[in-house]
């Protein structure tokens, strides 16, 4: 009879961590990708100490982890399987959010095969406590940024203080506000939210206290947040400007927010759990290894060697598809439409904040004195190239320009036809400036960043290698904002679509 493997907590640890950095190497695009953010975004900064915090968390089971017994398990290749499958789809397009999910998934999938589900249930909330790694929550900047100002200004009011609100722009009479991307308060809702989780899974027991105290640590920040905003104006207009700006703002801001901590956590002692019996210091009973059968042992492990190396050989599949797919052919700007003269040079006052492009077109065109500029991105799929969408990709670049407000607009066009686009007020000192954007992949315009990749996927298996583009109109004009719209809709009016492609 075949003598059997002893697997012991020793070895599985030790085939988990080679393993975790087999992964690792192999999507090491990724890694470097979601690296770069956690040290270049002070947003998503926290996702370093994350895998430390899980590895934590996993310690402190680390007595009942004691009493089971690893045991390799082949339904984690399903799930390594699926992870692989996202990021390839993800990395044919460049969706590096779904990228990272996938890799962070892959942990997961690992200790289900080297563990077994068994401590993976054990496991469940240190495992999913990963996916706080993934740079994660830009959608709620813009939302983030309208509550605060919006709370601002009702606190400005009950103070009796005389103000003017644009947009994200707040004046009194010492000086004007803007709530930037920095005042939004999503950095401190996200490490609210991340050190809420960890405080509730070891402080409680109970489902519901748990939520309790992750729904405080959810709404404590957005309040203090909006108080914050109100204090630094509030102290600009006491200290006529002299204080509550450039440095000063984000010292309060860091200070505000750790006594915002401190307060979350003396509101959760208030109904902290006691009588919870201590193990410390008790002795902590192994269990005994389980014997294995080395030829299906081998088996297993060859086939998650395999399932790792499957996502980079699909990815050169879909990169030499997308490469042999891909148009050469540069694209151009249409020539004047309708009443419209030009294009003339643009004159650089502004640009979309879109990064990597493959071609950057820009162009001015007038009609009766009035002016508007044309701003073409390609981005062309050649599989793991650029993203269009973006969390950095945006309209303004937040130093020069800054958003005054966003909405949706619907645009009809002279043959019945309608457009969807969207539409980004801002303000460089007193210029403002009208800006509708939409983007186009093939034939079909949107203005929704998912529908954007599922099309960008599609048209790489179709063998359709026009790419995508990110198609700006805008105008500069003074109040009210009804003639500069009003522009926009004739020239869009008479712009033949789909635009930029040089062999139409």
């Amino acid at each position: 009879m075949r003598a059997g493997l002893r697997y012991n907590w020793s070895a599985a640890l030790v085939l988990l961590t080679v393993l975790a950095v087999l992964t690792m190497a192999l999507l090491w695009p990724s890694v470097q990708s979601i690296s770069h953010i956690w040290f270049n975004s002070e947003t998503y900064a926290h996702g370093v100490l994350i895998l430390p915090l899980a590895l934590f968390l996993a310690w402190t089971r680390r007595r009942d982890l004691a009493r089971v017994v690893p045991e390799p398990s082949p339904w984690g290749l399903a799930w390594l399987a699926a992870a692989g499958l996202a990021w390839v789809l993800a990395r044919s397009v460049d969706v590096k959010l779904i990228q990272h999910f996938a890799l962070v998934a892959m942990l997961p999938g690992l200790v289900i095969t080297v563990l077994g589900a068994h401590v993976a249930r054990m496991l469940v909330f240190p495992l999913a406590y990963l996916f706080f790694a993934v740079p994660f929550g830009e959608f709620m900047v813009p939302i983030l940024q309208e509550y605060t100002a919006w709370f601002a200004v009702w606190l400005l009011q009950l103070s009796g203080l005389p103000m003017y609100r644009e947009g994200l722009y707040i004046s009194i009479p010492a000086g004007d506000f803007v709530v930037a991307e920095e005042c939004s308060g999503v950095r401190y809702l996200i490490a609210s939210i991340a050190l809420g989780l960890i405080y509730a899974y070891i402080s409680y027991r109970s489902v519901w206290r748990r939520a309790a105290l992750v729904a405080l640590a959810i709404a404590l920040p957005i309040i203090a947040n909006g108080i914050r905003a109100w204090g630094i104006i509030m102290i600009a207009h006491w200290t006529d400007m002299e204080h509550a700006v450039g440095v000063d703002h984000l010292i309060y801001g860091w200070i505000f927010f750790g006594f915002v901590m401190l307060l979350l956590f003396w509101l959760g002692s208030l109904w902290w759990e006691k009588g919870e019996k201590s193990d410390a210091g008790t002795e902590i009973t192994v269990a005994q290894p389980r014997a294995l059968e080395p030829f299906s042992t081998g088996v297993l492990l060859l086939a998650v060697v395999a399932v790792l190396a499957a996502p980079r050989g699909g990815e050169l599949w879909m990169e030499q598809r997308a490469r042999n797919a891909a148009v050469d052919a540069p694209p151009t700007l249409p020539a004047a439409p309708g009443a419209w003269q030009g294009p003339q040079e643009a004159g650089g006052a502004w640009r979309p904040r879109y990064y990597d492009a493959d071609t950057e077109l820009a162009g001015l065109y007038r009609s009766d004195g009035e002016a508007v500029e044309l701003h073409l991105f390609r981005y062309v799929n050649r599989g793991g190239g650029t993203e269009i969408v973006s969390w950095r990709n945006r309209m303004f670049d937040g130093d020069t320009w800054r958003r005054s407000s966003e909405r949706a607009h619907t645009v009809e066009r002279p043959d019945g036809s309608m457009l969807r686009v969207h539409e980004t007020v801002m303000r460089a000192g007193t210029t403002r400036r009208v800006v509708w954007h939409w983007y186009q992949v093939g034939d079909h315009t949107t203005t929704r960043g998912i529908e954007v990749k599922l099309r960008e996927a599609g048209a790489v298996f179709a063998g359709d290698g026009r790419g995508a583009f990110l198609v700006a109109v805008s105008t500069e004009d003074a109040e009210p904002l009804d003639p500069a719209r009003e522009r926009l809709t004739r020239f869009i009016g008479a712009l033949p679509l789909p635009l930029g492609y040089a062999h139409e």
